[in-house]
């Protein structure tokens, strides 16, 4: 179908709801501030090899299912809200659960310590950055990374839009790294790109 004036003036209108800034959003959020809040998300992740000696390997052809519940906790807040890289420092308490669906079936589960930065407080969808590391157990069964204690990185890019008063959507991309730092060899190390949504409240 040809893309109408009508529609793009409609999705226009929707974008601006979305991004443009919103005092009463700014207002509640600052009555938020200092709570403690709970979230959980799934997601996705797809073996990667940045490295060349994890071409050819099955740490290569790893696919997983995540499941993520967490405890953010307000640490401080920067700027008085006008400027967009004005915004929130939280840390992060956060538990993950691994499935493996390829190359074989396994499972790890570990806990992690980490930062979120979410930016634009008056913006009703805000953007975020996060990273974290934890440890916990891995048990895939790989050739190119033994099973055991192993350390857990990830770096996520995200946005956080509110549904109600005490819930928010999130979806973040990320970069997860799993390896046990050659504490137990073979250690090519687990490299993954994927997603995650969930629910979050204040």
């Amino acid at each position: 179908m040809p893309f109408s004036r009508e529609r793009g003036l409609a999705l226009g209108l929707a974008l601006g709801l979305m991004l443009a800034p919103n005092d009463a959003f700014a207002l509640e959020e600052s009555s938020h501030e200092h709570r403690l809040g709970y979230g959980l998300a799934i997601g996705y992740g797809y073996g990667v090899a940045p490295r060349d000696n994890q071409r050819g390997s099955d740490v290569q052809d790893v696919r997983t299912l995540a499941i993520e519940p967490s405890l953010r906790i307000p640490l401080h807040t920067f700027g008085d809200g006008e400027a967009w890289y004005d915004g929130r420092l939280d840390g992060l308490l956060q538990a993950t659960v691994l499935v493996e669906l390829d190359p074989r079936s396994g499972t790890a589960a570990g806990g992690s310590l980490g930062l979120r930065y979410l930016f634009s407080p008056n913006w009703k969808t805000r953007p975020y950055i996060e990273g974290s590391l934890g440890v916990g157990d891995l048990d895939f069964g790989l050739t190119g990374q033994d099973d055991g204690v192993s350390f857990f990185i990830h770096t996520a890019l995200g946005i956080r839009h509110p549904i109600s008063d005490d819930f928010s959507l999130i979806a973040s991309v990320l970069w997860q790294h799993v390896s046990n730092a050659n504490s137990h060899p073979p250690n090519l190390g687990i490299d993954t790109v994927g997603f995650r949504v969930g629910l979050e409240l204040w």
